[in-house]
């Protein structure tokens, strides 16, 4: 089993080798590095193009060497919301967000609703199970005679 430095050698080797054949890096809408695509690209976890130095580093030298603007922290959408003003999409966010709530509450009533169907059609059947029991029971007591439940009868 490698070590986490020998992990991390085989993806900085595993960029530069991807940095090297390639002319155009991927850019995001928002102008930055698009690092999804180049983590598809090389095979390399995501996570490791902001953890591992190098790699960082080897991105900021190809970024800067095709002109590819820096990503500013101040234009992500949490520090334009700390700042008070709304990011851009922030509407659609919030929509997208009540939707995505309202779905899971309508699947939550359904299933609700399909379990309590279920429980009234067995109450049913219970009840008329009973009351045919009950009928029985009434005949007897009137004519003194048993009479016997059908062979199909399910006692529940």
């Amino acid at each position: 089993m490698a070590s986490g430095k020998a992990i991390g050698k085989q993806y900085l080797e595993s960029v530069q080798h991807y940095l090297a054949r390639t002319t155009d890096l991927p850019v995001a809408a928002d102008g930055g590095l698009n690092v999804t695509e180049i983590s598809a690209q090389t095979g390399v976890p995501r996570q490791s193009f902001y953890k591992n130095p190098a790699i960082r580093a080897a991105l900021e030298d190809a970024r800067a060497a095709q002109g590819i603007p820096v990503r500013s922290p101040a234009d992500t959408p949490e520090s334009v919301a700390a700042e008070g003003g709304t990011p851009p999409g922030a509407a659609g966010d919030k929509a997208a967000k009540k939707t995505k709530s309202l779905e899971r509450r309508v699947t939550q009533l359904e299933q609700q609703n399909a379990a309590l169907v279920a429980e009234n059609a067995e109450l049913r059947r219970q009840l008329k199970a009973l009351r045919l029991q009950h009928g029985r029971e009434d005949m007897l007591i009137e004519t003194g005679r048993r009479i016997p439940a059908p062979p199909d009868d399910a006692r529940g």
